[in-house]
């Protein structure tokens, strides 16, 4: 194995390498417009290639060599769906409804295959019995988790490093509490995502739709399929700590641009990222992103009676953090008008 996560490691850096061409020979080459996409130039969206193919070597690996292959298969094929998916939404830009479509019924296909990836019970730490869902309750709620992290984390996605490090971050936490045929699979994930992070970081490449699809479909399954194989040591309150931060904060945006007659699928620079960025130019936004996420999650693994705490310890810096946000806003536009005058 150890020579197989080698293996994996160099695919991840040949492909990370031969971004450029590779993103321009696949024409998924992404522009800066002065407005809403800052970076520096044409930056190749090849960042979920170099990290999809050795997560999908490996399932199919682990799914040859063990008795889950259906498991691992329903993995690898899911990964590269929702790849596909975002390839053709990183070219052609497909419309929501249409990826929803295809979301809803590709999650429908994988909780018939693989059971254990629907949510069919609610059992959280701090209550004394479990929630138990009906059929179609609990096929609505497991579409609502999947669907709804993989739009939080592709709205996440728009500063260098940050979905990267969010997996990276989820990645480790998961390998603590995942069934152990799990772990080659998180830690060839972690070893792909270690390597294409520099490369990300530099700006040499961007993950695209096609990588955020992919790595937010995988870690939505992996977290539900650890969840439902020891919930003792993984409790639905965890789960929902873990994803706090990116999924309120899709909230949010979905709400404002809702009050606002916008489309909730309308970009602009309201995320959490653009606001960090206004108290801390990168990279000390990412690592301030990276630390609300990663800093409550660690905790509630060393202990996890404390969830419930956490998690409105990590609602109030949210909160303190969006508040401090506006108000350099209101600040600097104030500072505007007065040199102005």
């Amino acid at each position: 194995m150890i020579a197989l996560y080698i293996l994996l490691a160099l695919v991840t850096a040949a492909l990370c390498v031969a971004a450029a061409p590779i993103g321009r020979w696949l024409k998924v080459v992404d522009r800066p417009d002065g407005h809403r996409k800052m970076h520096r130039g044409e930056t190749p969206l090849v960042g979920g290639i170099a990290i999809v193919v050795p997560v999908v070597i490996i399932a199919i690996v682990r799914g040859v060599t063990t008795d889950l292959a259906p498991f691992y298969a329903v993995i690898a094929l899911t990964i590269v769906g929702f790849f596909g998916l975002g390839f053709i939404d990183d070219r052609k830009h497909i419309r929501p409804v249409v990826r929803l479509a295809f979301a809803i019924a590709v999650c429908i296909i994988v909780f018939e295959v693989v059971p254990a990836f629907e949510v069919t019970f609610l059992r959280f730490g701090f209550l004394p019995k479990a929630i138990y869902l009906g059929g179609a309750a609990a096929t609505g709620f497991s579409l609502l988790c999947i669907v709804g992290l993989q739009n939080a984390i592709n709205m996440a996605d728009g500063e260098n490093g940050l979905v990267m490090g969010l997996a990276l971050v989820w990645s480790a936490l998961l390998y603590w509490v995942a069934p152990a045929h799990l772990e080659p699979l998180l830690l060839a994930l972690g070893i792909a995502l270690v390597v294409a992070l520099p490369f990300n970081l530099s700006g040499r490449l961007f993950l695209g739709d096609s990588g955020a699809y992919a790595l937010s479909v995988l870690l939505a399954l992996l977290a539900i399929y650890s969840y439902r194989t020891d919930f003792t040591a993984f409790p639905a309150d965890m789960v929902a700590l873990w994803f706090l931060i990116p999924v309120i904060d899709c909230l949010r945006l979905i709400l404002i641009r809702a009050l606002g007659g916008r489309s909730p699928m309308r970009a602009d620079r309201n995320h959490l990222h653009h606001r960090l960025q206004r108290l801390a130019p990168w990279p000390g936004s990412l690592v301030v992103y990276l630390a609300m996420v990663g800093v409550p999650g660690g905790l509630s693994l060393a202990s996890p009676p404390h969830t419930p705490l956490l998690a409105l310890a990590a609602l109030t810096v949210y909160g303190l953090v969006l508040g401090l946000t506006y108000r350099a806003v209101r600040n600097a536009s104030g500072t505007e008008v007065a040199s102005r005058s």
